[in-house]
């Protein structure tokens, strides 16, 4: 059955794990928030960017902060403590395509459209190898959950859905085109984090919109 976006993000804020949700979508916007090293650090920094959304929304976190998992473990566990959760419990996550996974997906509703926005963070470097797999798979999670909630509840709506990489890199010109999309990807939209803290996602650019 075909529903309302609204409707749609009613029934699936309702079916979701909680525990991977980082933010309501209360007030208006989404806050994403991540621990980083800078090379100078002791102990890690907190980066949090506040994402102004035009309607109901909720963040999702999928991947775990690794060193901030492996502090909570004792001493003799950390060799053999697993730090991220698999995003899918029935298969093995050990070296497999479905075991990587973007930091966050946002998911919001904009008049009567249903979007999904991929975001990935990056402290350091633009490689490819460190953004579009993680990207991709971001996306492919998104058409699992999708196909999930249909096949067992039969609520469908088509997702718009974007990709986007958010780093501090002070010189990104070598790994984006003139439209500052990823030459590795050009599905991938860069932003510098200065640009993105405080905008509403409808104004972010992205020239490449995939429907799910």
């Amino acid at each position: 059955m075909s529903l309302a976006a609204a409707t749609y993000f009613q029934h699936l804020k309702a079916y979701v794990n909680g525990e991977y949700v980082v933010h309501d979508g209360a007030d208006g916007k989404v806050i994403l928030s991540e621990k980083y090293f800078r090379p100078e650090d002791v102990r890690p920094q907190t980066r949090k960017i506040e994402l102004l959304i035009p309607g109901v929304g909720m963040a999702f976190k999928l991947d775990s902060d690794d060193f901030e998992k492996q502090q909570e473990a004792p001493d003799k566990d950390k060799k053999n403590k697993k730090s991220k959760p698999a995003l899918f419990h029935f298969l093995d996550d050990t070296s497999k395509p479905w075991s990587k996974r973007c930091d966050f997906v946002v998911f919001y509703v904009n008049h009567r459209t249903f979007h999904a926005d991929c975001i990935e963070f990056k402290s350091k470097g633009l490689t490819a190898e460190k953004i579009v797999p993680q990207l991709k798979a971001g996306a492919c999670w998104v058409s699992a959950l999708k196909k999930t909630v249909e096949q067992y509840t039969g609520d469908k709506q088509r997702i718009k859905l974007r990709k986007f990489v958010f780093a501090d890199n002070a010189t990104p010109d070598a790994y984006i085109d003139a439209n500052r999309q990823l030459l590795a990807d050009p599905s991938i939209r860069y932003y510098h984090f200065d640009e993105v803290q405080g905008r509403s996602l409808t104004e972010l650019q992205n020239s490449s919109v995939q429907d799910v």
